[in-house]
């Protein structure tokens, strides 16, 4: 008896089967954390730090959340799936965290969520640094991308302060092609200069 095989059934049967490759899986999802269920990303990594979160998305909770779990797993090496499940646990702390600042300025929460989301930032920052893996840089550079993009609640605001971060990443870069995404980023990143309007 002869077997018939599709080559093309095969290839579909096998990238399903295949596990999902490593990158930075929050654009164009999420939007409140606290409020929202249904997230994929969250619902996979909100057990892994569950106290970390437990702060962060509590508005009524103003303290600093223990980070060292997750700068603990962003700088494992060798890179593995628990960089990547840092990475958005950071992320979306930061998304939190910086909408409820962008929400309340002036309010007795503006700064402390403000230096809080601040903190975050540089978790994946220092990761950058630390970490020499082209699959983890290319997922911490679509995170800043991502943040400065203003698709996410309370981001448009706070876009041009990522500018700085993001060019400081250039020098501790030696492929061309990922400094030139660096220095891309933080050009479009970066507010315009005042026009000069003549009296």
């Amino acid at each position: 008896m002869r077997r018939f095989t599709c080559p093309a059934l095969l290839g579909v049967l096998l990238a399903c089967a295949a596990p999902t490759a490593p990158g930075y899986r929050l654009t164009h999802s999420g939007e409140h954390w606290d409020q929202r269920g249904g997230d994929a990303v969250f619902e996979q990594v909100q057990p892994l730090y569950p106290q970390y979160f437990a702060v962060v998305l509590d508005p009524a909770r103003t303290q600093e959340p223990d980070l060292r779990p997750i700068r603990r797993d962003i700088e494992h090496i060798p890179v593995d799936k628990r960089n990547f499940d840092a990475l958005h646990a950071a992320a979306i702390g930061y998304y939190e965290l910086n909408y409820r600042a962008e929400s309340d300025p002036g309010g007795t929460t503006y700064f402390p969520d403000s230096f809080r989301a601040a903190k975050l930032l540089a978790v994946p920052w220092r990761a950058y640094s630390l970490v020499p893996d082209d699959r983890l840089r290319d997922a911490i550079l679509a995170f800043f991308e991502d943040a400065g993009s203003g698709e996410k609640l309370a981001t448009s605001g706070t876009a041009a302060r990522l500018a700085r971060i993001v060019a400081s990443l250039a020098p501790k870069e030696s492929d061309p092609a990922r400094r030139a995404r660096i220095e891309h980023l933080a050009e479009s990143l970066a507010p315009a200069p005042p026009v000069y309007r003549a009296p």
